[in-house]
């Protein structure tokens, strides 16, 4: 083990056991704040329902973001590409996004029920705007020249989109998909919480109720786990498609 993990892992560990003290010495009112301890009792109690629940809420991220991410990028190239598109897309798009979102939520419900869709409509949403916004500026922000040059290549109008542009847009690209992934995540679990009867949402809201502090921090653990998952994934992307990068200042 490296000393920096070291020191990593000892800083961590004097965290939690300060985490724990706070409770066992009750300096801090349990009700605001639960031990490590009482989030273990708690997962003893109850895991498979928060197991079952986290299952829910990550197949619902999940399938939010494939569609976010299709939808945005995909509308994002055409715009930038797109002048007339683009000019005319671009201020609805961000007026709409200044809109809170989650005005629209009862919308949603009345229209596909309180279950998985609903909650997966609006993560969509939530994440379309940045992802499209970014993509889109990213696009038109490039020098002209790049498109000529594929032109008078012989390249067809999806490989200038996907060989092209998207890789050298990558930076503002990237960064519509980190907002856009972290709004998707926020959006499946708050209306988790505001309507539902699965997922971590609702079992962070319905334990809220009832005072049980240690199933709210276990369900809040989880929901950060749903991120962190989100977050790895995006970076892993972010790596795969920005080597070409560094190898060009390599080369250069």
């Amino acid at each position: 083990m490296t000393r920096s993990a070291i020191i990593r892992w000892s800083a961590i560990l004097v965290l939690v056991a300060f985490w724990e003290l706070l409770r066992q010495f009750d300096l801090v009112n349990g009700i605001l704040l639960a031990s490590p301890s009482e989030i273990y009792d708690a997962f003893g109690k109850d895991g498979a329902a928060f197991v079952g629940a986290f299952q829910v809420t990550l197949a619902e991220i999940v399938t939010a973001i494939i569609i976010t991410w299709s939808l945005g990028l995909t509308f994002g190239l055409l715009a930038g590409t797109i002048p007339i598109l683009g000019m005319s897309a671009g201020p609805i798009m961000a007026s709409l996004f200044a809109i809170p979102l989650i005005v629209w939520y009862p919308l949603f419900m009345v229209w596909l029920g309180i279950g998985p869709a609903s909650k997966i409509l609006f993560a969509v949403v939530s994440g379309f705007f940045p992802i499209a916004l970014n993509t889109m500026n990213g696009v038109r922000l490039l020098d002209r020249r790049y498109i000529l040059l594929g032109q008078s290549l012989g390249a067809t109008r999806v490989q200038l989109l996907f060989r092209i542009l998207m890789p050298l847009a990558l930076p503002s690209v990237m960064s519509g998909l980190r907002i856009g992934t972290a709004l998707v995540v926020i959006g499946v679990i708050v209306t988790e919480m505001l309507a539902s009867v699965q997922g971590l949402g609702f079992w962070i809201s319905y334990h809220r109720t009832l005072f049980n502090t240690g199933h709210v921090y276990l369900g809040m653990m989880l929901a950060l786990a749903c991120a962190l998952l989100a977050n790895w994934g995006l970076s892993r992307l972010e790596i795969k498609f920005g080597r070409w990068r560094e190898l060009e200042k390599i080369d250069g």
